[in-house]
């Protein structure tokens, strides 16, 4: 080859290759591809310039230009069979240059469609976790309520709608858990899917690199037949210049050589700059890597530590619950045995009552017998005997009314013992109901205070997320220099064969390092896979976190309504302390109605003495037998008046324990009810054990991954 041809040569070589480098940003997925598009161009345009001679150059770096851009460039007229043969190459290039830049707008839309469902995935993951805590939280609630039940078991009788409202609370947050469990296994099938389908894209893409290189061969292969076919060159200053190029070095164009050649040298400058800021992000971007997985380090062992203080947490609170079952099974026992003795205590009120109504019948007859016996009185001179008759069913009557008297006067000092007793434990009730009111608050504070703790680590993680992307452009930059180093050892390389036995030790060279660089593409790959996975499992986290955020409010709500329920208990309490209290006082009111009944029987039987002393000393005084009589009569209208008294209160006693009697068996309702509400919450403490575990199995999984990252960013 003479030198004459030398220069356009060079001029051709130099052109393609810049069109190659600036004809995609470095860091554009294309780019890769591009380089090689430039390299076929090159031998495109040797071979013409070899065969053709006067082929115009100027015509031919246009049409690489619009083959780089995707353009199929025009023949020009006149030009020779071998020019058109060259153009229909760079007509195909230019057709598969436009196929890839559609292939990578799909890429481009695909990758956003999977971010959008990751993102999707995030959220919804983050909502189950935060759920999962809720849960936790009420299952907490429910050890602190069992402690309130085993203290108040006898005495709550109406904490019954806060215990159903609870139960149907807990339900409903397991139905969401469960829901929620099952989108994220939709989103987790649909996120593979597009995996699977960005993979099959990605081999395409490799597909078509692989027959490019192919074409690059073929290309070498030509071009060392043409430098055989040619005069022989100097090219050693040459081949010492690309050497030093290819280490990031700036070469001096030597003195003398024809203008071609200095622009030559100038271009390979402007490489070897281009080179040298490559390795300097290189170098940054490795720095940055360090930063990542040192980051990595320090977060991935708190959230495995978290997610085995949560497992913990869990199985005790499983542990609690269970425990709770078996209370409310004892407190059940204990409201039957409270069923019977208000029962028992109904059947004692109801004979009271008997008794009273006997004893106001009594009244009534000894009424009827005063009015008789003062009829008798008036009548007494014609008729002793009447009198005497008269005054022994008088003093029978008395007996019997004496008797009676005496048996209620002790149901009532029992049915005011009770009242006394009943009155204390509600006030208990109100005490125990406000101390559960402040410990609702106390943990409403707590749950805002772990709102805040899961806000923190949604920041935190979301912060690697951003840092694990940095890592992926980082890997992307990486690549793309290890396909431009790949693309100079073969333009090393073909400078090595035009050099011939001169660039043997190049083409050495040259060899070592398109093997480097296949071997760091291999490596890049597997990294991002790795990082891949690192994203996915952040993502996850960023959605168990965020997911947390949802049932700490919902745990407050359940946390407000459990407090209205006990603001409503304490105001029942307090309405039973008063109704116990009243009827205490009515308790006593008839006690001191029955003493004042079973004094006026006492002064009667003295005053059926007197009528029978009078009766037996009846000529001694009628008028001392008439007053005795009126008296009599006076004490009779009290007595009747006090055994009405006496039967209105006994009736009203009877109502009230009908009342606590049934209040009793709806509190034994409750109680059941309350048992099968402990087996479910035992059952949903089953599953977040589980779900638990699972979440330690992929904390596991993620900090193996960051571990192979750590081994691959070092290697």
């Amino acid at each position: 080859m003479n030198a004459k041809l030398l220069g356009p040569i060079g001029i051709i070589i130099v052109v393609a290759f810049a069109l190659s480098l600036v004809s995609k940003p470095a860091a554009d997925y294309a780019s890769q591809l591009f380089l090689l598009l430039g390299g076929i161009g090159v031998g495109g345009v040797l071979y013409v310039a070899r065969l053709g001679g006067g082929a115009p150059l100027g015509s031919l770096r246009e049409a690489l230009r619009a083959a780089a851009k995707g353009k199929r460039p025009q023949l020009p007229e006149g030009s020779p069979p071998e020019l058109a043969d060259a153009y229909e190459q760079i007509g195909e290039l230019a057709e598969k240059s436009a196929e890839l830049a559609e292939e990578r707008a799909d890429l481009l839309k695909e990758r956003d469609a999977v971010g959008k469902e990751r993102d999707g995935l995030s959220r919804e993951r983050d909502k189950l976790a935060v759920e999962r805590d809720a849960i936790v939280r009420e299952r907490d609630n429910l050890v602190r309520e069992r402690d309130s039940l085993e203290r108040d078991r006898d005495r709550v009788a109406t904490d019954r709608d806060g215990a159903l409202r609870e139960r149907d609370g807990v339900s409903r947050e397991r139905d969401t858990l469960e829901r929620e469990r099952d989108r994220v296994a939709t989103e987790r099938d649909s996120l593979l899917r597009e995996r699977e389908k960005v993979s099959g894209d990605r081999d395409r893409a490799v597909s078509e690199r692989d027959a490019l290189l192919r074409e690059r061969d073929a290309l070498t292969v030509r071009l060392n037949e043409m430098a055989d076919r040619g005069p022989e060159v100097d090219v050693e200053g040459v081949i010492e210049a690309v050497m030093r190029v290819t280490e990031g070095e700036r070469v001096r164009t030597p003195a003398g050589v024809p203008a071609d050649v200095a622009r030559v040298y100038t271009e390979l400058n402007t490489v070897a700059d281009r080179i040298g800021a490559a390795e300097q992000r290189e170098r940054q971007r490795r720095a940055e890597l360090s930063q990542a997985t040192a980051m990595l380090d320090d977060v991935v062992p708190r959230l495995s530590d978290g997610v085995s203080a949560m497992m913990h947490a869990s199985e005790q609170a499983t542990m609690s619950i269970r425990e709770i079952t078996t209370a409310l099974a004892n407190i059940a026992q204990s409201v039957e045995s409270l069923a019977s003795s208000a029962e028992e205590s109904s059947s004692s009120i109801l004979e009271m009552t008997a008794t009273n109504e006997e004893v106001a019948e009594n009244v009534s007859e000894l009424s009827s017998s005063v009015r008789e016996t003062v009829s008798s009185i008036e009548e007494m001179a014609y008729s002793i005997r009447e009198v005497a008759k008269n005054v022994d069913a008088l003093a029978l009557t008395a007996e019997e009314t004496s008797s009676s008297m005496n048996q209620m006067d002790v149901s009532i000092d029992q049915v005011r013992s009770n009242a006394d007793e009943t009155a204390r434990l509600s006030e208990e009730v109100a005490t125990d109901a406000e101390k559960g009111a402040e410990a609702i608050l106390k943990t409403i504070g707590e749950i805002y205070r772990i709102k805040e703790s899961a806000q923190e680590a949604v920041a935190v993680i979301s912060n690697l997320g951003f840092r694990i992307e940095a890592i992926g452009q980082i890997l992307a930059v990486i690549d793309d220099v290890a396909e431009q180093t790949n693309l100079l050892a073969l333009n090393a390389a073909i400078i090595a064969a035009q050099a011939g036995e001169h660039g043997k030790g190049f083409a050495v060279v040259a060899d070592e390092i398109k093997d480097l660089a296949e071997r760091a593409g291999v490596s890049l790959k597997e990294i991002a896979e790795l990082i891949k996975t690192i994203q996915a499992e952040s993502k996850n986290a960023i959605a168990s976190v965020e997911r947390g955020a949802h049932i700490v409010d919902r745990g407050v709500e359940v946390s407000n309504e459990a407090e209205r329920a006990l603001k409503k208990i304490l105001e029942s309490s307090q309405k039973s302390t008063n109704m116990v209290r009243a009827i205490a006082r009515a308790t006593v009111e008839q006690a001191k109605g029955s003493k004042q009944v079973t004094d006026a029987i006492g002064r009667i039987a003295e005053t059926v003495q007197q009528i029978a002393a009078a009766t037996a000393e009846q000529a001694r005084g009628s008028e001392l037998i008439m007053k005795s009589a009126e008296k009599m009569r006076t004490i009779t209208q009290h007595v009747e008046r006090s055994s009405q008294e006496q039967a209105r209160g006994g009736r009203q006693i009877t109502s009230a324990i009908e009342q606590i009697s049934n209040m009793v068996h709806n509190l034994n309702a409750t109680q059941r009810n309350q048992a099968r509400g402990g087996e479910q919450l035992v059952e949903v403490g089953r599953r977040i054990e589980e779900a638990a575990r699972q979440q330690e199995q992929a904390v596991r999984q993620l900090v193996a991954s960051v571990e192979r990252l750590r081994r691959a960013s070092i290697g």
